[in-house]
């Protein structure tokens, strides 16, 4: 708030009318431009506690990116897998050790730093090249969770003819069971992508698909899991092509 003060002696000259005017429009002036360099510094300060926030999630997405790639390579293999067992098992050839491995594992790219730039207005101050940038990116990571849960929910659709299929167990059984694999596939997740064993994982994905009895499934309901396995091999690769093209924009961010 600016205050501007009555002279304080009377003015008996134009002389001393332009003096005190003058005085006035300097103090002002100064004012203005004190409270606008606070503002350009505070918008500045914004600006860059925005820019680290969104710096932070996309190295998180980074990590998440690899991890999905690793799973989505190991879903892909999986699927295929499971064609043969079924073609296998259409010929009655269906070998002891056979299993239908269908978990679908995929770490959600997040924006709630993006949200939370936008809603605060600190997207305001930040170059626009800068946040095109961040834009193109994040409508890419928006892109894959998309493609990702369709996928998803697609498979299990597919896959639901296995619920009825599974041998008799009781549902303290199945809980626990359901427990040890995802305690097991959380502790897998906290390691880097790097180190994590394909073995151990691909031991956890076969837990928690399941054991159905196979051949209780009729020619039906084996053409609806071909058909499910096969939409899932191409959502894979569609994944992966995204995947790549993140990949290469999260290279372009660095640079």
């Amino acid at each position: 708030m600016l205050d501007v003060h009555a002279p304080h002696r009377t003015v008996h000259t134009w002389k001393d009318f332009l003096v005190h005017i003058a005085a006035i429009s300097i103090g002002l002036l100064i004012a203005l431009g004190l409270e606008a360099t606070v503002e350009w510094v505070h918008h500045k300060h914004q600006a860059q506690q925005a820019l680290e926030l969104l710096k932070q999630e996309i190295d998180r997405n980074r990590i998440a990116l690899k991890n999905d790639k690793r799973s989505t390579d190991m879903g892909e293999r999986n699927h295929r897998a499971a064609i043969a067992v079924l073609q296998r098992l259409r010929s009655s050839t269906l070998r002891a050790d056979d299993r239908l491995v269908f978990v679908r594992k995929f770490d959600s790219l997040n924006s709630t730093a993006w949200k939370v730039v936008h809603e605060s207005g600190a997207a305001a101050y930040i170059p626009y090249e800068v946040m095109a940038r961040y834009g193109e990116i994040y409508e890419a990571q928006q892109g894959i969770n998309d493609t990702a849960t369709s996928g998803y929910v697609q498979l299990q659709g597919a896959t639901s003819v296995l619920n009825t299929e599974t041998e008799d167990q009781s549902r303290e059984e199945e809980d626990r069971i359901q427990r040890e694999a995802e305690t097991s596939d959380a502790q897998l997740h906290l390691q880097s992508p790097d180190s994590r064993s394909d073995a151990a994982e691909s031991e956890i994905d076969s837990r928690l698909s399941g054991n159905p009895d196979l051949r209780r499934l009729t020619p039906a309901q084996i053409d609806r899991l071909e058909q499910g396995f096969q939409q899932a091999i191409t959502d894979d690769r569609r994944l992966h092509r995204l995947y790549v093209a993140l990949d290469a924009l999260y290279a372009s961010m660095a640079k």
